[in-house]
């Protein structure tokens, strides 16, 4: 479908749209209306009709006619689905498109949904149009407040518990059997808050930074979200869930980004307050709907969705790396 998103382009076609009309309506009625004035004068004048009379009258008829077929074959060619300018140009939709084309153009929207606003608009779907559009200008100025950092300033060589940043990238040891130096879970904090952390349950300092504004955000957007106080999960303890649970559904030993504190398990509530139960879907369970389309924005990622054993409560920071 041709989008007409450019409002000389509508004006232009507009105006030829009326001027064709006129041609097809007013025209061949202005003519035959000063004939018949004509000819009733001619008559009550008693004067005959010659064939210089008739002659000069089927001249003219025959301009008319022209002009008259003429723009029927061009209104023909234009009025189809794929001329949107021209099908639906309209004195309501031009002054509709006219006020939603000047007030996009000075927004910062992307090229091709100010297309299909103003698609809209032509689509005789004037009202949804600009409601719409007031709808998005505002989400997007809503998110240009909000817009969150890309994280690449981020660098801590620190390596607590064996993780190190770098330009926002989150560092972990690569598993050597036997080695547990690079086991996951072996170095986590006693005492976190004394040990070089900001918070109290050993998740690493940029990844709870981040888990922190993502969970303001989700506040802000009235969706309540907590995170698992288990910040740092040992080696014994990941032990104990890989024995105990359904085999597969928990990471062997020693490879857990749990135990490097760069992951969580979130927990998602209903407006009621009470937790999302199992098995909740992203429409049924609002906050997890808004938490899997927004973690992006704040450098998260939930890997473990499509996975064999699902699970839609798995977050972790989306650039990670072996060392």
């Amino acid at each position: 479908m041709f989008i007409c998103n450019n409002f000389n382009l509508l004006t232009f076609t507009f105006y030829l749209k009326y001027f064709i009309a006129i041609n097809m309506t007013i025209v061949p009625f202005i003519y035959f209306y000063i004939n018949f004035i004509q000819a009733i004068k001619q008559k009550r004048k008693g004067i005959k009709f010659t064939k210089y009379f008739i002659i000069d009258r089927l001249k003219s008829f025959f301009y008319v006619m022209t002009i008259f077929i003429l723009s029927l074959i061009i209104h023909n060619t234009l009025n189809t689905k794929e001329n949107v300018c021209y099908l639906y140009a309209s004195p309501n939709t031009y002054q509709v498109y006219k006020e939603s084309y000047q007030k996009l153009a000075s927004k910062n929207i992307e090229n091709d949904i100010k297309s299909k606003y103003l698609e809209n608009i032509l689509t005789n779907n004037e009202n949804v149009a600009i409601e719409s559009l007031e709808n998005k200008i505002n989400q997007n100025q809503i998110e240009e407040n909000n817009q969150v950092d890309n994280f690449l300033h981020e660098t801590d060589t620190n390596q607590l518990n064996r993780i190190y940043v770098i330009d926002g990238v989150f560092f972990y040891p690569r598993y050597i059997y036997k080695n547990r130096n690079t086991y996951s879970g072996i170095y986590c904090p006693s005492n976190p808050l004394n040990e070089g952390f900001n918070n109290p349950y050993g998740y690493n300092n940029y990844f709870y930074t981040r888990l922190s504004k993502f969970i303001e955000e989700a506040k802000k957007n009235g969706y309540k979200i907590t995170i698992s106080n288990q910040g740092c999960r040992s080696y014994s303890t990941q032990i104990n869930y890989y024995n105990t649970m359904t085999p597969g559904r928990a990471a062997s030993p020693g490879i857990s980004f749990h135990g490097f504190g760069i992951a969580s398990d979130l927990e998602f509530y209903n407006n009621n307050g009470s937790p999302c139960e199992y098995g909740r879907t992203d429409s049924s369970c609002p906050a997890m709907g808004w938490a899997h389309q927004n973690a992006e924005r704040f450098g998260l990622t939930f890997p473990l969705l499509h996975a064999s054993y699902k699970e839609d409560w798995h977050i972790e920071p989306i650039n990670k790396q072996q060392y």
